[in-house]
């Protein structure tokens, strides 16, 4: 009775490890197993999010590179506008330049004209007529429209005698007129004076009206 018991008794012990063994072994694998499906999931995790990063890094770099592309882009048009802009200034500042000089040498040659004229004025011996001119309106208090006068002492007439006067660099009591009298139109006219006194040389000179401006001398000839 005694070695029945004692076997059952040393049977149930040796299940008892055994269950105990096989508990442990089973609660081993799970956790192994849990570790494993854990670890794949932070894994697939982790790379999905290392993707990602990548991913958004790749993004911003290439968004970089296209704003850095659109603002060189943009910096080469403003700067090629710039020159542009620049370009027409200084076209426009080169028209004016030579605009400017150009009304200069237009002064100049008016000046050096009127100084020529003046000179030539100058050179006129007192008593000598100026054959070669050049010659100016004597000016005019007279309205227009003109009408030539042959009246002796009407304003037209002394105005006549005054044009006379330049041509010859003598006043009226030092001169001969012979005659005053039209020249083929209403606004010309012509004199035939010497200097005072008998045998005198003759000069014929020819007068146009200039409106506003009086007669002017335009031709003198030696008869």
């Amino acid at each position: 009775m005694r070695s029945r018991y004692g076997d059952r008794h040393s049977k149930r012990k040796q299940n008892i490890v055994l269950n105990s063994l096989i508990g442990i072994v089973l609660a081993v694998i799970l956790v192994l197993v849990a570790n494993i499906v854990f670890t794949g999931d932070d894994s697939q995790q982790t790379a999905s999010e290392e993707q990602q990063t990548a991913q958004t890094n790749s993004n911003e770099k290439s968004n970089s590179t296209s704003d850095d592309s659109v603002t060189s882009d943009e910096a080469k048009d403003s700067e090629d506008s710039d020159s542009e802009s620049n370009n027409a200034t200084d076209k426009d500042s080169t028209k004016e330049e030579s605009a400017d000089e150009e009304k200069d040498q237009d002064k100049d040659k008016e000046d050096q004209d009127k100084e020529e004229q003046e000179k030539e004025k100058t050179d006129q011996e007192p008593g000598e007529p100026n054959l070669e001119g050049p010659w100016e309106p004597v000016g005019t208090t007279q309205n227009a429209p003109h009408t030539s006068s042959y009246t002796k002492g009407s304003v037209d007439w002394n105005e006549k005698i005054k044009a006379v006067e330049s041509v010859m660099g003598l006043s009226e009591d030092q001169m001969t007129i012979w005659r005053i009298g039209g020249n083929g139109g209403p606004q010309k006219s012509f004199a035939r004076v010497s200097k005072a006194g008998s045998g005198n040389q003759v000069y014929y000179i020819e007068l146009d009206w200039i409106d506003g401006e009086g007669w002017k001398p335009v031709s003198v000839k030696a008869e």
